[in-house]
């Protein structure tokens, strides 16, 4: 039987108060976020305050809509943990951090996105809404997997 897996989008280092904050890493988190809560179905979830803009710069308003994301996927019954980082998912299929034990924020973002999303997120080093430098780095990952 013929398959084609999904790609899975993953931070190289993690995202959040403290952490490295690569700056394509941190533009992929809000590519994530901004097109997720600018969805119909998840405008009256978007948290309070100014709109997350992909600039790849970690401020104030990329930690609130990552921390509201995690409380918001924690609310709905999803194995998340809620501490405002989006780190780098490894192991068991992207699926399970060895010291939490709840799925990784990133994979959620990618569950997210696909599901509103699923003709785009195969490809976002196409996307029109994607940066510049994001799209150079997907599309270096995607011939390196070639």
């Amino acid at each position: 039987m013929a398959t084609k897996e999904m790609p899975f989008y993953n931070v190289d280092d993690a995202v959040g108060p403290g952490c490295p904050n690569k700056r394509t890493d941190i533009m992929l988190v809000q590519f994530f976020l901004h097109e997720i809560y600018n969805h119909p179905s998840q405008k009256q979830n978007r948290p309070p305050g100014a709109d997350i803009e992909i600039s790849g710069d970690f401020d104030a308003t990329t930690a609130q809509w990552i921390l509201h994301f995690q409380n918001q996927v924690k609310r709905i019954g999803r194995a998340i943990f809620a501490d405002g980082r989006v780190d780098h998912a490894k192991g068991e299929q992207y699926t399970r951090s060895s010291i939490s034990q709840t799925q990784y924020t990133i994979t959620h973002l990618n569950i997210s996105y696909a599901r509103r999303f699923r003709p785009q997120h195969n490809h976002l080093e196409k996307h029109p809404r994607v940066p510049g430098e994001l799209k150079a780095d997907l599309a270096k990952e995607e011939q390196r997997l070639r």
